[in-house]
């Protein structure tokens, strides 16, 4: 009974895409004292509308990366909804990823 006076959660639906996303991978070397979060909020003030996801996709210490830092592997998603991205325009706002990363203190790996 109790169960039933909670209701329903509303139906949240969105169509599949129709025209493909394009991701591209960067390799960067931080401090440790550089958060993810300080990340997305440099590449958000970069203010790609096409930008629909960056995340990290692997983090590794040790090896060759200097004590103190981290190396990064992050992800970004982008996609219209209105046509296909051109590959001129995902290397512009991937200079600009770069651009923010690299103002963060970050170094961009080879």
């Amino acid at each position: 009974e109790q169960l039933y006076k909670l209701g329903l959660r509303p139906v949240r639906f969105s169509p599949l895409p129709k025209y493909p996303a394009v991701e591209r991978d960067f390799s960067f070397v931080f401090s440790d004292t550089t958060t993810f979060g300080e990340m997305q909020n440099a590449v958000a003030g970069a203010r790609i509308a096409d930008l629909r996801e960056f995340r990290p996709v692997e983090i590794f210490r040790g090896g060759s990366i200097p004590a103190g830092k981290y190396s990064a592997l992050l992800r970004a998603r982008f996609q219209s909804a209105e046509r296909t991205l051109r590959e001129d325009e995902v290397a512009q706002w991937s200079a600009k990823i770069v651009a923010a990363l690299t103002a963060l203190g970050g170094v961009q790996r080879a």
